[in-house]
């Protein structure tokens, strides 16, 4: 992850655009979370989207990788991340399920590859993505991501062997809007106690 520092300066950025908000928001599936997270609104910030993109550029570092696999929501991202880095960008053209050819850009079989998260919610689409991945000879090991909802995916994925790297995680984060008036003291104590909820039942919501 960043620093401290960087990560709460991050975190700031992300709310007072209104990437990161607090409240009461229905799921398309059902139930109510106390957090939106609208990182699929990025391109409309431009800057932010630059200064995400070098955010994860310290992520990358000691790993030998020479594609970054933006998984679905997370190709604006993996573009300002290209230009940063000059790392070719490769992307999921439809869902995870898709056929082989879902993958789209210029890759070869053996490429080491780094999947590209915006936010990492639960373990299941990443394996989806490893298994399409795997069948083009992508070889993926380690997810980068800009925020982790810290609901479980991150340790599910190392205990199967992956490198995880999230520039963020929502907890770590709390602090940091709290102080800086993006969320209210008793609505931190909600957030953290559906955090800690969701670590036990994946299915809340």
């Amino acid at each position: 992850m960043l620093s401290r520092t960087d990560a709460a300066a991050l975190a700031r950025a992300l709310a007072q655009a209104g990437l990161i908000s607090f409240g009461r928001f229905e799921q398309v599936g059902g139930g109510w979370w106390p957090v939106a997270i609208r990182l699929g609104w990025l391109p409309s910030y431009p800057a932010l989207l630059r200064d995400v993109a070098r955010s994860l550029i310290p992520l990358l570092d000691g790993l030998t990788i020479d594609r970054v696999l933006a998984a679905p929501g997370a190709l604006p991202i993996a573009v300002a991340l290209s230009l940063e880095t000059g790392i070719p960008a490769v992307y999921i053209a439809h869902d995870a399920d898709a056929p082989a050819y879902a993958i789209e850009g210029a890759y070869d079989v053996g490429h080491p590859t780094a999947l590209l998260s915006d936010v990492l919610l639960d373990a299941g689409q990443a394996d989806a993505i490893i298994r399409l991945a795997g069948h083009v000879g992508l070889d993926v090991h380690t997810l980068v991501a800009v925020l982790d909802l810290g609901l479980g995916a991150r340790e599910a994925l190392e205990a199967r062997g992956w490198t995880v790297r999230p520039a963020l995680t929502l907890a770590a984060a709390l602090p940091a809007l709290e102080a800086a008036g993006y969320l209210p003291p008793v609505m931190r104590a909600s957030v953290a106690e559906w955090i800690a909820d969701c670590r036990r039942d994946p299915g809340c919501g």
